[in-house]
């Protein structure tokens, strides 16, 4: 037992019990772990910057100041927040049947056809949603990353007439051969076109309609479109360039777009 005349002199009674500390000094050591938990909450709360590494390399890439760079980084953590928070993909583990979920910083295919819609305006097809997605997912992983997001609006929002055709023409060339066939634009205008009910044959008009297009479109005669045909058709008559469907945004959108980007916090 301590008794109170052990605690005032400081020493220890006779079976080694030890005196309390001072207040003084226990007031010291709270203010130091105090102290210590305020920096980790301010640390905590400090946001990461963005690489000068991945600003340089974009800058170098693209159409963007460095300005409208940054700012396009910070939009693209706070809609990957917005429209699903992390994307996601699910691997089976091969040891067993259950499913391991690996978060993927980034917008998976169903994120970005919404950001298209909300963001852009984009109310397409989903065959051309999806052509879209995959022009901006250069990585071919299914995620498209931060700096695939600015390469992509580069051309999305401020590419030259020749970038905006090549973008366009790759977007209709579903199967990525370098041509744009009769088949694929009537798939492609198949989906876009209303249908009437009372139509005995729907898709009669739109043979008719693919017929039309390469007549105007296929300089060479040969029931396809190469980019040279695409092209030069588009030189002559730029209200071609989304003759397949919407790919591209509005110019009042892309400038109000572009407008925002400088007061992104």
């Amino acid at each position: 037992m301590i008794t109170n005349n052990t605690r005032k002199s400081g020493k220890k009674d006779s079976r080694g019990s030890k005196q309390w500390p001072p207040a003084r000094i226990v007031n010291s050591k709270r203010k130091q772990l105090s102290e210590q938990l305020n920096s980790t909450k301010l640390m905590s709360k400090v946001k990461p910057l963005i690489s000068p590494n991945l600003i340089e390399n974009l800058f170098k890439q693209t159409r963007f100041t460095k300005k409208e760079i940054v700012g396009l980084c910070k939009l693209f953590k706070k809609l990957v927040a917005t429209y699903g928070a992390e994307s996601t993909s699910s691997v089976a583990a091969m040891s067993s049947a259950a499913l391991i979920t690996i978060p993927t910083q980034g917008f998976d295919r169903l994120m970005f056809r919404e950001l298209l819609q909300n963001e852009f305006g984009i109310t397409t097809e989903e065959i051309l949603t999806d052509r879209i997605f995959c022009f901006f997912d250069q990585r071919n992983d299914g995620v498209i990353h931060e700096d695939e997001w600015v390469i992509g609006l580069s051309v999305f929002l401020k590419g030259t007439q020749e970038e905006r055709i090549k973008y366009t023409f790759t977007i209709y060339d579903l199967n990525n051969d370098g041509f744009i066939t009769k088949e694929e634009i009537f798939s492609l205008l198949r989906n876009c076109l209303v249908k009437h009910p009372q139509d005995e044959d729907p898709d009669e008009g739109v043979r008719e309609l693919v017929d039309i297009v390469l007549r105007k479109m296929d300089c060479d005669n040969d029931a396809k479109l190469s980019f040279e045909d695409f092209s030069t058709a588009i030189n002559k008559q730029s209200l071609l360039l989304e003759a397949f469907g919407q790919c591209l945004p509005s110019r009042e959108i892309s400038e109000y777009f572009l407008n925002s980007i400088s007061n992104v916090q």
